[in-house]
């Protein structure tokens, strides 16, 4: 592991390539945790995630003077569909308790043309037709979700 003063990165290689469809009313992020267990993908990153939601729920970052860093996460917004996924990135990690966190960012459009996008967590984001996934396996590497002192938040931690 390389420890760096801006930075911490280890070295990993490709596993295997997970393809896989949500169906409709399936949740965005239960569904892709479901996958993971089935396959028992512990570490990995989305590929591509694209398809469409009945309606979408998400946090995004929000100005707050008081906190460390001078921001906070808002409370949940929704965008009423059909939603139209462009595109979706992440990463599938463990935290310090041993358990699956999907940290997914997506991009949609809405039926009138406005683009959003955001953090997704489990709940509040019904697949309307599918969700298409190309889920990549990480090995030799662990995806680890750690807290942060500084952040104050549980952050992305590559270890060995």
């Amino acid at each position: 592991m390389a420890k760096h003063k801006d930075f911490v990165s280890v070295e990993a290689h490709k596993g295997r390539t997970i393809a896989a469809r949500l169906l409709p009313g399936t949740d965005l992020v239960s569904g892709i945790e479901a996958v993971c267990r089935e396959h028992h993908l512990q570490y990995g990153y989305f590929a591509s995630v694209i398809g469409s939601l009945q309606k979408a729920t998400f946090v995004i970052a929000i100005p707050e003077p008081t906190a460390a860093l001078g921001f906070k996460y808002c409370e949940p917004r929704g965008e009423e569909g059909p939603i139209e996924v462009i595109c979706g990135q992440g990463v599938i990690c463990q935290s310090e308790k041993n358990e699956m966190l999907i940290h997914l960012h997506a991009h949609g459009v809405t039926p009138d043309g406005k683009n959003f996008a955001g953090h997704f967590s489990a709940g509040g984001n019904p697949v309307l037709a599918t969700i298409d996934l190309m889920l990549v396996e990480v090995d030799g590497a662990k995806l680890m979700r750690r807290h942060d002192p500084i952040v104050g938040l549980e952050m992305f931690s590559p270890e060995m």
